[in-house]
Formats: C-alpha cells, sequence, structure tokens
C-alpha cells in the first residue's frame, strides 16, 4: 500500500461536509443554496481549462463537434457553464434570487431561460450520476443530451447507457471522485474505449485520482497534474482539521488549505501517450 492510498475515501467522507440532504431532489435550489453558503466555486475555476482542453482536443483530433461525458454531472452546473457565456455566480442569482429567473420550478421556464443563451451548439453533453432526480432535471431542461443513472460503484452500465456513452471525446468531471473511484472510472471508460477519450478531471484535496490513473494506463493513456484550482471553503474548524490530517497523511502539500481556509483541487488531464500535452497552456 502506497502512501497516498494509507488513508480510505470512506475515512475522508467521515469529516467531508455532507451535501446528501440536497442533493438528490428534483430541483437544483436547495443544492445551490447549500454551495453558495461555501462559496462553491469549483465549477466557475473549471470552466476555462474545460475549453482549454476542448480547444486543444479539436486541433490534436482535428474534430470539431465533440460529445462530452460528465461524470458527477448533478443538476448539470458544468453543463450550463460549458454551454452559455454564464459564470457560476449567474446560475447562483439566477436560482437564487426573489426575482430570478430560475427561480421558480417550471421545466419549460427553465429549459427556454437556457436555450436562449446557448453558444455551445459544438458540443454533446452526458450525463452520468446515480442521484437520478438531479440528473433527470438536467436533461429536463436541456443542460445534457442523454443521462446514465446506474450506480457505476455497484453495478454493470445497462446496454442503453452503454450505447448513449459510446464515441466520447472527453470525459470531464469536477467533484465525483471520492464518490466515484476506479470502478466508476472503469466501467465508462469500457463502454467508450474505441473512441479513445481524454479525461479532464478535478480532485478535490485529499482525495486520491492513483487508482484512476492506473486504470486509465491499462488503456494507454498517461495522466498528468497540471495545475490546482479553489473549490470551496471549509465548513467547519472540525471538518478543516480533519481533512489537513487526512492530506498530511498522504504527503499532499496543505499550506493552501491552511493558509486561505479553502479546500483545493488538483486538474488530471489523461490523454493518449502519443498526445502529451507538454506545450498546452491551460488558465
Amino acid at each position: 500500500m502506497t502512501r497516498s492510498d494509507s488513508t480510505s475515501s470512506d475515512d475522508i467522507g467521515v469529516v467531508k461536509h455532507d451535501f446528501s440532504a440536497c442533493y438528490n431532489q428534483d430541483w437544483p435550489h436547495s443544492y445551490l443554496k447549500a454551495h453558495l453558503a461555501l462559496d462553491y466555486i469549483i465549477p466557475d475555476r473549471a470552466k476555462p481549462v474545460f475549453h482549454a482542453t476542448l480547444d486543444r482536443y479539436r486541433a490534436v483530433r482535428r474534430k470539431d463537434h465533440l460529445k462530452i461525458i460528465d461524470v458527477g454531472c448533478s443538476y448539470g452546473i458544468n453543463a450550463a457553464l460549458l454551454r452559455t457565456d454564464m459564470t457560476l455566480d449567474d446560475l447562483y442569482a439566477a436560482y437564487a434570487a426573489i426575482d430570478g429567473p430560475l427561480a421558480g420550478r417550471r421545466s419549460a421556464q427553465h429549459r427556454a431561460f437556457f436555450a436562449s443563451r446557448e453558444i455551445g451548439a459544438d458540443i454533446r453533453i452526458v450525463g452520468v450520476d446515480p442521484s437520478e432526480r438531479a440528473a433527470r432535471y438536467a436533461r429536463a431542461v436541456g443542460l445534457v443530451d442523454a443521462i446514465v443513472t446506474t450506480d457505476l460503484e455497484a453495478s454493470d452500465l445497462t446496454d442503453p447507457e452503454k450505447r448513449a456513452l459510446a464515441g466520447a471525446d472527453i470525459l470531464i468531471s469536477t467533484g465525483c471522485v471520492g464518490y466515484a473511484t476506479e470502478r466508476t472510472f472503469k466501467r465508462i471508460y469500457e463502454a467508450t474505449a474505441n473512441s479513445h477519450p481524454w479525461v479532464a478531471t478535478f480532485v478535490m484535496h485529499p482525495y486520491s485520482y492513483d487508482g484512476i490513473a492506473r486504470m486509465l494506463a491499462t488503456y494507454n493513456l498517461q495522466t498528468r497534474e497540471t495545475l490546482v484550482a479553489r473549490q470551496r471553503r471549509f465548513s467547519s474548524d472540525a471538518e478543516q482539521q480533519g481533512l489537513l490530517d487526512a492530506m498530511l497523511d498522504r504527503g499532499i502539500d496543505s499550506r493552501l488549505e491552511r493558509t486561505t481556509g479553502y479546500i483545493y483541487a488538483s486538474f488530471h488531464l489523461s490523454t493518449l501517450s502519443n498526445e502529451l500535452l507538454s506545450g498546452m497552456l491551460l488558465p
């Protein structure tokens, strides 16, 4: 057992803030309110990184229209940011303000709102999340084009889900690693392996990406950790101390977490070995 594997995800989950009470409801308002309270910002920080990755992929693979798999899609927040010119603050305001255009609960109104702002017509997005209500919302309002809701930690993909994932260009994620392990990523990658998709993932400290990277290596993907980005504020002193202890145990540099009061995430990009992005500039 390596040092980075010495603390399990279950151990981290004991001290990590629990968002589960608001995660799988019919509407995203409580979910976004809970995240706004902790200045949850990682989707906003990820947006320019994902756009740069997509642009680089288009240049390397010479493709214009891309199929994206959002692992841990929840209510389609990443999809909303990628498909529009909105910021995360714009989304928070749209849902949370009393007179916000998304404050009500009418699917047709939400769908029209996002359709009027769509600029990402060259991407198709499939959302993967076992929180079925959240994923169904993302599909109902047009943020994702298809959903996969099987719990891939425990069960295999259905045949229709495999067909929905096939032909993917890039897998993205901003918050699922720790809940989702190499078991989930392996099942997804097996269904998409013929197209050799890249994998672009933000991993919250102190979760380890080692197991997923090793699995991807069996498909000839090489993984690089290229940057860190702010995820959210600690919810309490107890959470901060518990996660700092876990980072120490895993040998992860915790200076940012100790000095800023925020949790950070590391960005990992996996590509085929002959597509290494040594010259790639990321925001």
